[in-house]
């Protein structure tokens, strides 16, 4: 094994190498090749140690600056302190909530209106006709099958026996349709009740709820909003006296309390003004209803006005306070108007 250390100069120079006295001996030539091995055995040996250093390359002044500035510029960025890492705001996410909350407040709207019953509006305070734009009806009479039209393109059909509310368990959606929009004109105070009120009786067929002895004849409901087609204001007093507990004039055989109750409507006021029953308005509701309403219709306050030319009421005696109307004992299920 031979050490290799770097020399500072080179060892010897190739012309006058082996020609020293000691090399010159050893090069010298034997008898024989095993005295050239004896003698090569028996040769001093001494043991040089060769250290070979790789020669660095010098660098240039322009370097040598470089790498100072380098290590200086290493130890600076060091020697600063840390910076937390930055983090953006977000405004994406924030954005996003953003949309999501507005598009929440749209549908609780949406829904918070389609909650609220039909006949909640203020657009029906209009003269003719307002009170069923939302939810209008025509009545067809023919075969003893009522056609029900409604401005949406439906057509339904229910039986007269269906239309009365008086006896059955469930409200029928024709009734409840005329109900809806005669409610619309309660809503904007076109309709107004007395005391006891009994525009609760129509309002719970609006909701479609057929509460015993609280019904109301269907040609009560049409009369009522034939009134509200042709005058601003109308005031019922008095419908269904099953439902109210009320036993007056013709007690239990007024068409108020009979048959279930509800079959006679009076009305107490139009346009403001209190009604007699043979007061000008009074007048003019009654050749309005009369040509419409089925053959036998009852009508009161014959005693208070003046007589009348009519084709389809049979008018009695009764008091000269309100217009009395009822249906106990007509011959149509409903009236014919549209």
């Amino acid at each position: 094994m031979v050490d290799v250390d770097q020399q500072p100069e080179l060892s010897d120079d190739p012309v006058t190498a082996f020609t020293t006295p000691e090399e010159l001996t050893i090069a010298q030539p034997f008898p024989s090749r095993r005295a050239a091995l004896e003698a090569e055995r028996n040769r001093p040996r001494t043991r040089e140690r060769i250290v070979v250093k790789p020669a660095r390359a010098q660098r240039s002044p322009k370097a040598e600056r470089s790498a100072k500035a380098e290590r200086s510029a290493k130890v600076e960025r060091t020697a600063r302190p840390v910076r937390a890492p930055r983090v953006a705001p977000a405004r994406p996410e924030r954005r996003r909530w953003g949309v999501h909350a507005v598009v929440m407040l749209a549908l609780a709207a949406f829904v918070g209106t389609a909650a609220l019953p039909a006949y909640a509006t203020t657009g029906e305070g209009s003269t003719v006709g307002a009170a069923r734009t939302a939810l209008a009806v025509q009545t067809l009479t023919g075969g003893g099958v009522t056609q029900v039209v409604s401005r949406d393109g439906l057509a339904i059909q229910e039986s007269p026996q269906a239309l009365d509310s008086t006896t059955n368990s469930s409200v029928s959606p024709t009734v409840q349709a005329l109900a809806v929009q005669i409610m619309g004109a309660v809503a904007s105070g076109r309709l107004v009740g007395s005391t006891p009120n009994h525009i609760p009786e129509i309002a719970d067929l609006a909701e479609g709820h057929a509460v015993p002895n609280c019904g109301v004849d269907y040609r009560v409901l049409q009369a009522i909003s034939i009134a509200l087609d042709n005058f601003n204001q109308v005031g019922v007093s008095d419908i269904n006296r099953r439902c109210t507990g009320q036993i007056e004039g013709a007690g239990t055989d007024s068409a108020h309390y009979a048959s279930g109750g509800g079959h006679a409507v009076d009305f107490f006021l139009l346009n403001g003004s209190p009604l007699t029953g043979g007061d000008a308005k009074s007048v003019e509701l009654i050749k309005i209803l009369d040509p419409l309403v089925p053959d036998g219709t009852g009508l009161g306050q014959i005693g208070c006005r003046a007589s009348m030319d009519l084709t389809n009421f049979k008018p009695f005696d009764d008091t000269c306070n309100h217009l009395h109307i009822d249906f106990l004992k007509s011959s149509g299920a409903t009236l014919r108007y549209g």
